[in-house]
Order: C-alpha cells, then sequence, then structure tokens
C-alpha cells in the first residue's frame, strides 16, 4: 500500500474536501490544537503550520517524514478581515514550514492556491484582497524554488457540495449571496457580462486528487473555465432563490469597479451612507478579483480530472438553499 498524503488544513472547507475525495487510508491530516477534528482520514495530528516542525517535538517530525508519500498544503487564511500581519504569517510562512516537511521527507510537495492570485485588469486592488494575493503569490515563489517535485494548483472559488450544498463553513461569498438575497445589493462595482468563477468543493477537490495522483507537477488552473457564469446570472440565481422565499428583491445595477471607486465613491463622500460604502467595499473584496472579462483557463486537455464540472446554475441553487436553511435572514424591509 502507498505511503499516506499529509493534507494541512485538513479541517477547513477545502481541505475537509480533499480528505474526502482521497481513499481513507490515503491521508493524514494535520488540524489545529482545539479545531475541528475531520473523519475521512487515516489519522490526525495536532499540529502548527507557522512554527518551524509543524509545532512536532523532533521525534513525531522524524516519525511523521519516515511516514508520508507526500504533502498537500491546503492550510491558509482566506479571511480579508485579518490583519495582513496574519496572512503572510499562515499562508507564505505555513508553506515555508511544510514546503520543510516535503524537504526533509524528499516527498513531492502540492500547493492548494487560488485564482486570486492573477488580478483582474481594471479591479480595484483594496488593502485587505491585496494581502491575501500577495501572501499566495509568495507561497507560490516558495514552491516554484522548492527541492523535490512540486505543483501549484490554483483552485476557484469553491460553494457547497454538488449534490446538497453542504459546507463546512460560510465563507466569503456567502456574504455578497446574502447581500443579493435580503435586497441589500442595489450596486454591484463589477462589470456586466464579467465572469465569476466557481465551483463546488466535491468538483474541486476531485480535481485537485486526481492531478496530484497522477503525478502532475507543474502549474494548474482547477477552475469552471468555459463553463463559467457570468455575474448576470449569479445574480439572477441568487434574486430567484429570494422570490421563491416571497420577497421581492431588486435587480441590482452592474457597474464597473473602476468607475464606483475612481467616481462615484469619491463623488457622493459620506452621502452613501456607511452601509452602503460597507456593502460596495464587500462586493469590491470578494468578487472583484474574481470577476474577469475572459473566461478563466482550467486543467488541460489529457490531464486526468473527473470531466467536465457539475451545471454550477443547479450547484448555487443547491449552496443557497443549504445556507438558507441554517442562517436567519430578515426578509427585504423588516427591521432586525
Amino acid at each position: 500500500m502507498s505511503r499516506p498524503y499529509l493534507v494541512t488544513g485538513a479541517a477547513g472547507v477545502v481541505g475537509q474536501s480533499l480528505l474526502a475525495a482521497l481513499p481513507a487510508h490515503a491521508a493524514i491530516g494535520l488540524v489545529r490544537e482545539g479545531g475541528t477534528r475531520p473523519s475521512h482520514a487515516a489519522g490526525l495530528l495536532t499540529g502548527d503550520v507557522t512554527v518551524p516542525a509543524l509545532g512536532l517535538a523532533p521525534g513525531p517530525y522524524r516519525r511523521l517524514a519516515g511516514r508520508i508519500g507526500g504533502v498537500i498544503h491546503s492550510a491558509a487564511i482566506t479571511s480579508f478581515t485579518r490583519s495582513a500581519a496574519d496572512i503572510h504569517r499562515v499562508n507564505a510562512g505555513g508553506t515555508a514550514h511544510a514546503l520543510r516537511l516535503a524537504t526533509d521527507a524528499g516527498v513531492p510537495f502540492h500547493l492548494i492556491s487560488t485564482i486570486y492570485v492573477e488580478r483582474r485588469p481594471g479591479s480595484i486592488p483594496t488593502g485587505r484582497s491585496r494581502a491575501y494575493r500577495e501572501s499566495k503569490q509568495a507561497a507560490e515563489e516558495l514552491v516554484r524554488a522548492a527541492q523535490v517535485p512540486w505543483s501549484i494548483l490554483r483552485m476557484s472559488l469553491v460553494i457547497g457540495h454538488s449534490a446538497d450544498g453542504s459546507i463546512p463553513r460560510f465563507q466569503g461569498v456567502y456574504a455578497a449571496m446574502k447581500a443579493l438575497v435580503t435586497g441589500e445589493a442595489h450596486v454591484i462595482p463589477v462589470a456586466p457580462g464579467s465572469f465569476i468563477d466557481f465551483l463546488p468543493r466535491d468538483y474541486a477537490a476531485a480535481c485537485a486528487v486526481a492531478l496530484i495522483e497522477a503525478g502532475a507537477g507543474g502549474e494548474h488552473w482547477i477552475t469552471a473555465g468555459k463553463r463559467a457564469l457570468t455575474i448576470d446570472q449569479f445574480t439572477a440565481v441568487c434574486t430567484a432563490y429570494a422570490r421563491r422565499r416571497g420577497w421581492q428583491v431588486p435587480t441590482p445595477r452592474m457597474v464597473d469597479s473602476e468607475m464606483v471607486h475612481r467616481l462615484i465613491m469619491p463623488a457622493f463622500g459620506d452621502r452613501l451612507g456607511a452601509d452602503v460604502r460597507k456593502r460596495l467595499e464587500l462586493f469590491t473584496d470578494i468578487l472583484g478579483p474574481l470577476t474577469t472579462d475572459r473566461q478563466l483557463p482550467t486543467v488541460e486537455p489529457g490531464l486526468p480530472g473527473p470531466g467536465d464540472p457539475p451545471d454550477l446554475v443547479s450547484c448555487l441553487d443547491a449552496s443557497l438553499s443549504h445556507w438558507g436553511s441554517r442562517v436567519r435572514l430578515i426578509p427585504p424591509g423588516a427591521i432586525a
């Protein structure tokens, strides 16, 4: 039997999805002290990617290095609200420590990166999204200089499971979905017709595992590619979900982010109101870097994978339904 992979960030959304995509005997999960302890793993280790040797004592570290057949590094801070120092410490520093283990073990290293590393031309690089993007770019640079076989897998934004919309944790894009569903988004700082790339978490993980298991080294994109929805379609699915709940919500106006931040916000200033300004910044942070005027590259033809992604409209609708059944949503016009 082949040696198992170490999967860092095993308690995260992508980490749990990777564990579910791998055979049960094929993965050891690294989790933080006191964190979620996921299933689907041959074993779990408590550690910390932000410190050398992942926080393990010398003996356990040596035994781990002798046991694993590869490192899949998915541990990362994905929240833009954390400080730039924290984001860099985890995303770049954590990559360096995980890569050190792979080097000591003499095994391949696989970085789960993000499509955020490529900023859309014309998008507004806010301080929050910039810190995240630069931390992942720094992580990729470390991996390119590795002394062991490596791969960089730039994964799209992930939503819930394709079958039922389930997800361990609601991440940033759900805040944008909420604004659309509750009618709070009157203006979206994204040009009409732009593509928004996302994938259900199980499909994205299956793509990553197929590439890793096949030994496909180098840099790869795991995206919806030509099947990506436009921002108009994304918005329509969200507002249709609201109407199924009996809520009448406006169809938001879409305006290029550069116009919003260089013309509208400076011109109207405080007259926009704190809530409106906050929502514009939210959409800029989350959707701005993800929306493009072209479809993103995807897994190259001839490489292994699970085939074309499932219908993304249905997947988004399932994620909305799962999310809406588990959070308290205030109908448009209601008082909290």
